[in-house]
């Protein structure tokens, strides 16, 4: 298939490679040392660098992922592009897998989960000077404080709780 025909049938994987060169060309931040192998640059193999790419990705696209580095300080090149969703491509980053922070907060996701509240709370315990194996290693609690709560603390305070949302329900209706 030649290259107009291909780019017609797929507007949005031959917009992909477009996007892709151009934010290596254009050096925008967070590409300015990343590169496009010649194979699929626009600029050194033309229309042909969109056939090579189509050759080396087509076979794993679907419109409902996106291009991913699987080593985000690596260039764009067929071993080092997969296609996935945008959770994983966000969890993906040169902060994730590069720096004391990133690496401990993914740490503490595979730990604690991925929610807001677990994200909120490392970044909470982060700013009140915690060390990072506090805070992996301190369990997501009632009150996000250090150190471990007694049971019947936890309890008392859940029963307060409880009735302080009742006691809001019945003033709400009165």
């Amino acid at each position: 298939m030649n290259y107009t025909a291909l780019r017609k049938k797929n507007r949005n994987f031959w917009g992909r490679w477009y996007s892709m060169n151009m934010r290596c060309l254009n050096n925008e931040p967070g590409y300015r040392d990343v590169k496009v192998c010649d194979d699929w640059h626009i600029e050194i193999s033309g229309e042909q660098g969109f056939l090579n790419f189509a050759e080396d990705m087509m076979a794993d696209f679907d419109e409902d992922l996106t291009l991913d580095r699987i080593d985000p300080k690596g260039n764009y090149d067929a071993h080092n592009c997969r296609w996935v969703d945008s959770i994983v491509q966000n969890r993906n980053t040169r902060f994730h897998k590069y720096t004391e922070r990133g690496k401990a907060l993914v740490r503490m996701h595979k730990r604690w989960g991925h929610s807001k509240a677990v994200k909120q709370r490392f970044w909470s315990r982060h700013k009140r000077g915690w060390s990072w194996e506090d805070i992996i290693n301190t369990p997501p609690s009632f009150t996000n404080r250090k150190g471990h709560m007694r049971p019947q603390d936890l309890q008392k305070r859940r029963k307060l709780y409880k009735k302080r949302t009742i006691w809001q329900k019945i003033t709400s209706i009165i």
